[in-house]
């Protein structure tokens, strides 16, 4: 029995230690098959084979160690940082799996990577010779790997392969710090570094959960006070403040310059996605793979900041998704940390450590954890961080798109990808798309959001035009009772061919008509008397018609004007008006309506309601032939012949 150099705890070597590489490859079979190996025959099969393969190694080594050999060698070695960081990440998975319930669905699946990395980690130390350190090391590096990506059932024998490159990495990619061989990457990062770029190349993301991990991390309220707390024990034990510090003010800085140059938002829906958010204070801050000096962790937190920014940038010029812009960044700046370091010793920036070390690295941490609090509350009180954000909404993108701005139309129909695959009619449903911060009951917020939904889709500038969807986020919205919605939905009735399509007309109807007993809107009067005059979703009654018409023109919609005088010059619903009329039509006729131009004008031809004037009669047929009314044009050549 020896002693190792870093660890009071007694080296055994016994060739009975393979037992526990044994026993706990029986613990990963049986966290695999306890879930969806059972039904699944490719998962079931990728357990069998990554068993097999762990039993066979196990086996070459028992055959080689012969009986009068030492055996292997062992010794058990808490460090702090790796079970302090594993209670942390565990915490998150906790609070996140309760909002969605796949991360508890995962959780054998998680804890049979843990036990796969034990053995391979041991099998692999023995194969070279040297003292497996068991410890808890296992647990933050298989934590934060899933806490980024897992793969599919069907291709889950890759997430073992990701696992074992962070393991390889960690044993043969070394060099010397500080007089001691260390490793050079983070291995949760080197993985999912490497696994992330031959998906890119690949164009295999689909085989993962990665994006749905990202979005469903906004799920759980409060999610990013939860990651600062507990971010706030790992810098108070470690201190590792200034990387999550530094990283955080780099990347906000950047996001609002990009807002303020563009007009538009980076993150589309954040200022710093939560998933960045907590890639900077648990993916990025690994104190062995990261600078030592001040300065360096300033360096390489602002370098991080900065590289997701720009790998954002790139990864969506290039049509691949997002959410590796937090992974791709974090090996390259393992691989600076000694350059870091040494430029943190030069010059003033030496000077600023030696002062560092007289003051006390404990009492220094304190304070750079005190001005991360203070920003970190800053952006709490501001809305950057947790409020509402308006990125979220599709009536800023919808608006963003008819002003040109970057990306916008893309964002847009994004946002309108998501919604279209939303159940309205659950209550557990949120209303995120509308962002209003206003005491706004759900039905409303619906109702609004329907609306705008609708006139998306009605227009078809942005997205196809679609008549049918269009109906039916009109007629959500006129069920949220929203009037606009029940308004644009008779008009596109009116006013679309919607053959095949299923529409409550006759409910539109008649809330709007309730509607216009208090309202001052005059285009839903029109909108009622235009259906009781057609008795399109209405009973024809020319009188009512009539009535809803003047009271439209009345409140000042230029429709009802032109309508309101066809019925009285027509002496519909009521004895003809051709004097009233005329004044309605001349109304009419200034807001540039054609065809109120050719009534009025024949009004004045004939002396019939107004004072005979063939002059004025001839100018407002030429203003209505300007208009594109063609009648006009004809009845002008023949009161010029």
């Amino acid at each position: 029995m020896s002693f190792s150099a870093t660890s009071n705890s007694p080296i055994k070597r016994t060739r009975k230690a393979l037992g526990l590489p044994l026993l706990l490859t029986g613990v990963f079979i049986a966290l695999g098959f306890i879930c969806r190996a059972r039904i699944n025959p490719h998962l079931a099969w990728t357990y069998v084979g990554v068993a097999a393969c762990l039993l066979g190694w196990q086996l070459v080594l028992f055959l080689r160690a012969v009986p009068k050999t030492p055996g292997f060698a062992w010794e058990f070695v808490p460090v702090r940082s790796h079970y302090v960081q594993a209670a942390v990440q565990f915490s998150i998975y906790a609070y996140w799996g309760w909002y969605w319930r796949n991360v508890y669905s995962e959780a054998p699946l998680i804890l049979s990577q843990v036990a796969f990395l034990y053995i391979f980690d041991a099998l692999l130390t023995w194969s070279r010779g040297q003292t497996w350190r068991l410890g808890f090391g296992a647990w933050p590096i298989i934590f934060s790997t899933n806490l980024f990506m897992w793969f599919h059932d069907d291709w889950f024998v890759f997430q073992f392969l990701m696992v074992a490159m962070g393991v390889l990495g960690k044993q043969f990619i070394r060099w010397e710090r500080g007089g001691k061989l260390t490793h050079i990457f983070n291995p949760s990062a080197l993985g999912l570094t490497i696994v992330s770029l031959v998906l890119i190349f690949t164009g295999t993301s689909s085989y993962t959960w990665g994006e749905q991990i990202a979005i469903t991390q906004g799920l759980p309220p409060h999610l990013y006070v939860e990651i600062f707390l507990c971010g706030l024990v790992v810098q108070y034990f470690f201190s590792v403040t200034l990387l999550t510090f530094s990283s955080a003010a780099m990347l906000g800085l950047l996001t609002l310059a990009y807002t303020k140059l563009t007009g538009v938002y980076l993150f589309v829906d954040s200022n710093i996605p939560i998933a960045v958010f907590l890639g900077l204070h648990l993916l990025m801050t690994d104190p062995a793979t990261t600078p030592r000096s001040s300065l360096g962790k300033i360096m390489f937190g602002s370098l991080y900041g900065g590289g997701v920014f720009l790998a954002y940038i790139l990864l969506r010029a290039f049509n691949v998704p997002e959410f590796y812009d937090k992974l791709v960044v974090v090996p390259i700046l393992n691989l600076l940390t000694p350059l870091l370091d040494c430029l943190a010793a030069l010059g003033v920036a030496g000077n600023f450590g030696r002062w560092e070390a007289m003051v006390g690295p404990r009492k220094m941490n304190l304070a750079y954890m005190s001005g991360w609090v203070a920003l970190f509350l800053a952006m709490l009180a501001t809305g950057f961080v947790e409020a509402p954000h308006v990125g979220a909404t599709i009536g800023f993108w919808a608006k963003a798109a008819e002003e040109n701005r970057p990306h916008a139309v893309e964002n847009l129909r994004r946002l309108l990808d998501g919604f279209n695959r939303r159940n309205l009619d659950d209550p557990a449903e949120g209303v995120l798309g509308l962002g209003t911060n206003g005491p706004l009951r759900r039905e409303q917020v619906l109702g609004i959001l329907c609306n705008q939904v609708a006139s998306i889709y009605a227009a078809g500038k942005f997205v196809p035009a679609d008549p049918a969807r269009a109906a039916h986020y009109f007629e959500k919205a006129c069920e949220f009772g929203n009037p606009e919605g029940c308004a644009n939905l008779v008009i596109e009735y009116f006013h679309t061919n919607l053959a095949g399509v299923q529409v409550d007309i006759g409910r539109a109807l008649s809330t709007l008509e309730q509607v216009t007993a208090t309202s001052n809107d005059g285009r839903i009067c029109n909108i009622v008397g235009f259906a009781y005059e057609t008795g399109r979703g209405r009973p024809m009654d020319k009188i009512k018609s009539r009535q809803f018409y003047e009271k439209g023109a009345v409140l000042g919609e230029p429709a009802a004007w032109k309508n309101l005088a066809r019925m009285q010059l027509a002496g519909e619903g009521g004895p003809p008006d051709h004097a009233a009329a005329a004044l309605w039509l001349q109304k009419a006729a200034d807001a540039q309506d054609g065809l109120s131009c050719l009534y009025l004008a024949r009004l004045y031809h004939t002396g019939d309601g107004v004072r005979q004037d063939e002059p004025k009669a001839i100018a407002l047929l030429k203003k209505a032939r300007d208009l594109g009314v063609e009648p006009a044009r004809l009845l002008l050549q023949q009161m010029q012949q």
